[in-house]
């Protein structure tokens, strides 16, 4: 078949045109995956930056000897210096699935309004979500039947043998983290806090996701540090320590215990190396300074992304809008507590802190 001049112009013209074509989406393409890549690595290189370069790993580790925590095993009777502790109102089945942010909640056990409200507000279910309230043991019998009637609505309660009173928090806290080793053992993140906080749990979720790693990470603590705090020797104080329960008169570096973030590894190796020490009763002092020094493990402040140490009242009018907050402060009443949640519910919510890292 003859094909014309003018036809041989037109063919070409739509060569031509293809062409051009399939070049400019091959450079659409290759600029959308060099603007997804840098991005990446910006929020890789800052989520380095503010946490001084927590590897990326998944969440299982060799650090975590999972066929160890077998409730068969002679640990699970034992919580630093008790040999008979048991769990008197546990679900083993409430955690066998994988969790991506596990939170455990100390709670007094008359606290029943601020758990309603902590389970209305920021704790509220969420598919990446689980929550529970950890606490000892009452006389009042009809606390307890209450306990267990909250237990059967709920399905969160955390309870352990030992007398809860504040002498005992240590006791609360190896109960948390007993139940993380042996019945909640694929939660990627970790969560220890107490029922007077908040948590601004949308960014929360975002930073563990994008800083760091949908998959989990290790070597993760982060917590508010108290450095250069004196021991107690008043024995009228409820912090009271004696000298022959503690020599030194200052406690290493400890994470304030209103709240601790935690990757599981973390945990194991606090609670491997406390269960080996001799019972102090200041918790916080005891678990996250003197077994964390002597398990060598490293705590990160995360101070300026909580309300502690500043007014609460300058939140409202919007004095802190510019600075990311992931908690509150400690010692939060139930009300104040839903007021947080009320205004963050109507905040834009950060992506990333990585922005934040360096300043």
């Amino acid at each position: 078949m003859k094909i014309d001049g003018e036809s041989n112009n037109y063919w070409r013209r739509i060569s031509v045109g293809c062409t051009i074509k399939t070049t400019v989406y091959l450079l659409i393409l290759a600029f959308i995956f060099f603007a997804l890549l840098w991005n990446r690595n910006k929020y890789t290189n800052s989520s380095e930056s503010l946490l001084h370069g927590n590897r990326r790993i998944h969440q299982r580790t060799s650090a975590l000897p999972l066929n160890f925590f077998d409730p068969k095993h002679q640990d699970y009777q034992r919580l630093v210096d008790l040999n008979d502790f048991y769990f008197t109102i546990i679900d083993p089945q409430a955690c066998n699935a994988t969790v991506f942010l596990l939170v455990l909640v100390s709670s007094a056990p008359n606290h029943l309004h601020h758990r309603n409200i902590i389970r209305t507000t920021w704790g509220q279910q969420r598919i990446e979500l689980k929550i529970f309230f950890v606490f000892g043991r009452v006389h009042d019998k009809n606390l307890q039947k209450d306990i267990e009637k909250e237990s059967d609505g709920y399905g969160d309660v955390i309870q352990g043998n030992f007398l809860d009173t504040y002498r005992n928090l240590t006791y609360k806290t190896m109960t948390a983290f007993k139940f993380v080793l042996y019945h909640c053992n694929k939660a990627s993140y970790v969560l220890k806090i107490d029922d007077d906080a908040f948590v601004n749990m949308p960014l929360l979720l975002n930073f563990l996701k994008n800083d760091l790693s949908a998959n989990g990470t290790d070597n993760l603590f982060l917590c508010n540090v108290k450095t250069g705090s004196m021991v107690n020797r008043d024995v009228h104080s409820k912090w009271y320590i004696s000298e022959k329960e503690l020599s030194n008169d200052y406690f290493p570096s400890y994470c304030s215990g209103w709240y601790t973030l935690l990757s599981p590894d973390v945990i194991f190796r606090l609670y491997a190396t406390t269960q080996k020490l001799k019972y102090i009763s200041v918790e916080d002092a005891f678990i996250y300074g003197i077994a964390r020094q002597k398990a060598n493990i490293t705590q990160k402040d995360f101070t300026r992304f909580t309300l502690a140490y500043r007014k609460e009242e300058l939140l409202f009018n919007g004095t802190y809008d510019s600075q990311p907050l992931l908690f509150g402060a400690p010692n939060m009443s139930p009300e104040l507590i839903k007021k947080f949640w009320l205004y963050f519910r109507n905040m834009f919510v950060l992506r990333s802190l990585g922005a934040f890292s360096k300043k």
